[in-house]
């Protein structure tokens, strides 16, 4: 009778045990749920804050390496500033300016973009806009009379299309969004600088295809 409720009393205890074992079983697996939906919830507010932020920033193609010198900030306000004629006090509330995070290329490859995050969204919008216009601005036309006078010259058909220049290879057509696009492409094809304009293109002439969002 002993050794029966001896074995009873154990029995007893295994289940007794058993049964806490799998409550405390439930409140772990109910308190990782519960962490795991907080989590996902955090990360949604993270993605929401990167988001917001993101759409405050403004990207600058086409700037040399070096070109901006030791400040990007000054070197980014001096552009803008100048190339869109804005006046002296204009506050562009620039948080941060810096290169994309990439290795530095190596001559010749086209160089990093410069990441400009403004401090309040519609002061990016009017920024694009006035890119924008100039952009739209005909006058922009005679920046290809160079390259004009030299496909002319070599009787390959082209059009100007607002800012743009379309050209009609023998391989196809392609459509160059600037001057230094298409100077670039002449010179890639072997075909002789004939005007001393054509020579100085320069990034400064591309200033409206720099700036997207």
């Amino acid at each position: 009778m002993r050794g029966r409720r001896s074995l009873s009393q154990r029995m007893d205890e295994a289940e007794a045990r058993v049964s806490q074992v799998e409550g405390w079983a439930e409140e772990a697996t109910e308190a990782l749920c519960t962490c795991l939906e907080q989590q996902r919830k955090l990360q949604i507010k993270v993605l929401d804050l990167e988001s917001r932020s993101r759409r405050n920033n403004m990207r600058v193609f086409g700037v040399p390496e070096g070109q901006e010198g030791d400040s990007v900030m000054q070197f980014i306000e001096k552009l803008l500033r100048s190339q869109l004629q804005l006046p002296e006090d204009f506050n562009f509330k620039i948080q941060r300016a810096h290169r994309a995070l990439a290795s530095k290329p190596p001559p010749g490859a086209s160089p990093r973009a410069v990441i400009v995050n403004f401090l309040e969204f519609s002061t990016k919008e009017m920024i694009l806009r006035e890119v924008w216009k100039k952009r739209q601005d005909t006058s922009g036309r005679r920046e290809y009379n160079a390259i004009k006078k030299i496909l002319k010259d070599k009787g390959i058909r082209f059009q100007t299309p607002f800012t743009n220049m379309r050209i009609h290879w023998e391989t196809g057509v392609r459509t160059y969004s600037s001057t230094r696009e298409a100077y670039k492409e002449l010179k890639r094809r072997g075909f002789q600088q004939e005007h001393d304009k054509f020579k100085t293109l320069g990034y400064s002439n591309t200033f409206h295809s720099w700036c997207k969002k």
